[in-house]
């Protein structure tokens, strides 16, 4: 959304000079009937979003109901979709508005509702919020996660008692998630016992993770994910109740799912989620040693040590400890995959199929990460994703309660090779992309020289965390950068061509 945001910004001074200067509607107008009368054309969707992308290049602010009423209406492919919802969320126009809230009740895919929610999450006013509210009755699962998100972006406050009904009724556990989220958004006290209830007991340990979140920045304390300390807070705050008896709130102070158990610690990320996919760089480079002195590891506390320090003598050994160490300490009913990439990427086991958490399946997977590949290779990062995403998706029936909901991405590189090499934006795009449409989460760890604003990023979209792993000897963890800042340089160099051309004379058909 901060995408949404800054681009908006960058465009304030166009739209107010908009229509001023004849010879810059004439060059819009041609620009609007070039790209527009291309578009359909095009067989490619990578094509058809270059184009898109076109009409903010270009400033053709007078082609939005065309965006409406040919692409979202008509088109098939879900990032030329983002791309034409973007750029009507870019230009908020009052008018669009409108015509995008009348238009998202008859919208039939699936996709163009979220995205749709999405961009009505940044906007302001009572119309968006309509379409919001009618999206958390949506029977689509998906579509009722994304309006809980929007409702939160948005700081709805009005929908506070719909996002709390989907918390405590809705069957699926990426809606409940996203509710607690949302609620966690808006702030305030009032929905504090709804929210540390569901931490203590949903049965789903996303739904646990994310109302820990919400308990975070609705009392603006950082507990750990561990219901015992959350425990002993409530207590001191509610006065000392015994478990099962009233507290102050009238109602059975909830008792902590024996079950339940706590995150997994990977990398300083708390692990906790019903289904998690590792997608683990696998390359050459991944075989580099990895210096540890265990002088100094012996003198941390046990929890901040890295497991298993005296046996880790590369890249590979490290990321393979924390995944042991995660999955030990993580609940028994959680599910894993695993996606390990190079030139190539390999899903194990074979999608859609994923691993309960038991001791003998933590048996098999140490086995295949000691034993069942090589490391060789160069960074084919699009790939190993791609195959990631496959375990997304939920299987053959596409259950959006199936699916891998939190990805996990390591790597020491960057895009060298595959499909998007060396185009690190295009692949931020594509995760945001999953992020949105399957409400998925991504935990990512850099190691070495990686790309660190594509992994940061990644992480910021889908509200995930970043960690850069750091070996003894390295120099002090990079600041969180912006993304790609000759981004906006650029945007700002071709108006100024396009002006420039313009008052030339230039394009005018």
């Amino acid at each position: 959304m901060a995408r949404f945001l800054l681009l908006a910004l960058l465009l304030l001074p166009a739209a107010a000079a908009r229509a001023a200067d004849p010879a810059l509607e004439k060059y819009r107008q041609f620009h609007k009937e070039e790209i527009s009368g291309k578009y359909h054309g095009e067989q490619l969707s990578d094509q058809r979003v270059v184009m898109l992308r076109g009409f903010q290049k270009h400033d053709v602010f007078e082609a939005s109901k065309w965006l409406i009423d040919e692409v979202l209406s008509k088109e098939k492919a879900a990032d030329a979709i983002r791309e034409a919802v973007r750029v009507l969320g870019t230009y908020n126009d009052p008018d669009n508005l409108d015509a995008l809230v009348k238009l998202f009740p008859n919208v039939k895919k699936w996709e163009t509702r979220v995205l749709l929610l999405t961009a009505f999450g940044a906007m302001k006013g009572d119309t968006p919020e309509k379409a919001i509210a009618l999206g958390l009755k949506d029977t689509a699962p998906r579509v009722a996660a994304a309006a809980c998100r929007a409702a939160g972006a948005g700081r709805r406050h009005a929908l506070r008692p719909d996002l709390e009904t989907l918390v405590q009724k809705h069957k699926s556990s990426a809606v409940r998630a996203a509710a607690l989220l949302a609620l966690g958004e808006l702030g305030g006290e009032e929905s504090l016992p709804l929210v540390f209830r569901a931490f203590c007991g949903d049965p789903s340990s996303r739904v646990r993770h994310d109302a820990w979140i919400a308990l975070k920045k609705l009392t603006k304390d950082e507990f750990a994910c561990d219901p015992s300390a959350w425990q002993d807070f409530w207590k001191k705050r509610s006065g000392e109740v015994p478990e099962g008896e009233a507290n102050p709130w009238g109602t059975a102070f909830p008792k902590v799912d024996p079950k339940a158990g706590t995150p997994g610690n990977f990398f300083r990320i708390p692990l906790l989620a019903d289904r998690v996919v590792f997608v683990l760089d696998t390359t050459g480079d991944m075989t580099s040693p990895w210096k540890i002195d265990p002088k100094v590891e012996k003198t941390k506390p046990p929890e901040e040590r890295i497991p298993s320090f005296f046996n880790v003598k590369t890249r590979f050994a490290l990321v393979r400890a924390y995944v042991m160490q995660a999955l030990e300490q993580a609940p028994e009913q959680m599910e894993v995959g695993f996606v390990l990439f190079g030139s190539e990427a390999t899903p194990w086991p074979e999608i859609p199929k994923l691993l309960r958490n038991t001791d003998k399946n933590r048996g098999l997977i140490r086995s295949h990460l000691e034993t069942g590949f090589q490391l060789k290779g160069v960074t084919a990062m699009y790939e190993g994703l791609a195959a990631g995403w496959g375990f997304v998706k939920g299987g053959p029936d596409a259950n959006f309660d199936r699916g891998a909901d939190t990805i996990v991405f390591v790597t020491d590189g960057r895009p060298t090779d595959g499909e998007m090499a060396n185009k690190p934006e295009r692949l931020r795009d594509e995760a945001w992309l999953v992020a949105t449409l399957q409400n998925v989460r991504f935990e990512t760890v850099g190691l070495h020289n990686h790309q660190f604003d594509l992994l940061q990023a990644m992480a910021r979209d889908s509200g995930g965390l970043y960690v850069h792993a750091q070996q003894e000897g390295d120099p002090s963890e990079p600041q969180d950068l912006e993304f790609w800042p000759a981004k906006k340089k650029a945007f700002e160099e071709a108006r100024k061509a396009a002006r420039k051309a313009a008052k030339a004379g230039e394009g005018s058909g």
